[in-house]
């Protein structure tokens, strides 16, 4: 027979608690951003001096080679030039005496620039007329009609006045340049046609019309527009010589 204990039986029971504590993870700091320096131009062609061409070739490098696009001034005209990979290069129109040439790059740390200047052992010219434009691969054609009504263009560089287009640029930016050496008395019609957009909707356009430089009767003129459309054709200006 099976004796039934009695009693009172006290069960120890420990519990653990774990803590638990979560540190967060300080944030970490974004890197300062790289100092971009400014762009470090150098116009290697021409040298300076002097030349008895009408027609240079400018060629530079600039520093930092993601920029696309510099300025290049020409005895304070202003142009617009491609920049591949660091380099650059564009046909220039001199004027008879002193040409000072300035090439300008910016990017985000600021400005860059150089400059040359050559004198040009050239014979002058009544009239010089200049077009530029503000966009890669377009062709913009500058067509001029002297009082004859003899039509200078792209197919018709030469006209028995004598007026000449020096440069016919097909691939963007300019410049063309169209020069008479003796200009008759009269009207002549400068217009400009967008010959091929490639894409582009359109291209802000500049004339710089030069009259008698470098003599008692300069004259300049300045024309700024915009084309918006292939074979779009528009009158820039009347010049008229007396």
């Amino acid at each position: 027979m099976r004796k039934l204990i009695t009693g009172i039986f006290i069960l120890a029971v420990t519990f653990t608690t774990a803590l638990l504590i979560a540190t967060a993870e300080e944030p970490k700091k974004d890197k300062p951003e790289k100092k971009v320096e400014p762009p470090t131009v150098k116009i290697t062609e021409p040298h300076g001096g002097w030349t008895s061409e009408r027609i240079v070739t400018v060629k530079g490098t600039v520093s930092d080679q993601t920029i696309a696009r510099l300025k290049l001034v020409v005895s304070g005209v202003p142009m617009t030039i491609r920049s591949s990979g660091g380099n650059f290069e564009a046909k220039l129109v001199l004027s008879p005496g002193s040409n000072c040439i300035q090439a300008i790059a910016k990017n985000k740390g600021g400005v860059g620039r150089d400059s040359t200047t050559i004198f040009a052992m050239v014979p002058r010219k009544d009239m010089k007329v200049t077009l530029t434009w503000d966009t890669d691969g377009t062709d913009i054609d500058m067509h001029i009609t002297d009082p004859k009504k003899e039509e200078c263009f792209y197919s018709h560089k030469e006209t028995r006045m004598g007026g000449n287009l020096d440069v016919d640029i097909t691939s963007g930016f300019g410049p063309e340049t169209f020069t008479l050496a003796n200009a008759e008395r009269g009207k002549y019609l400068i217009e400009a046609k967008y010959y091929s957009s490639s894409g582009h909707a359109q291209t802000a356009c500049r004339v710089d019309v030069i009259l008698f430089e470098g003599t008692s009767k300069e004259r300049r003129e300045t024309h700024r527009f915009v084309l918006t459309r292939d074979n779009e054709r528009k009158k820039v200006t009347e010049v008229f010589v007396r």
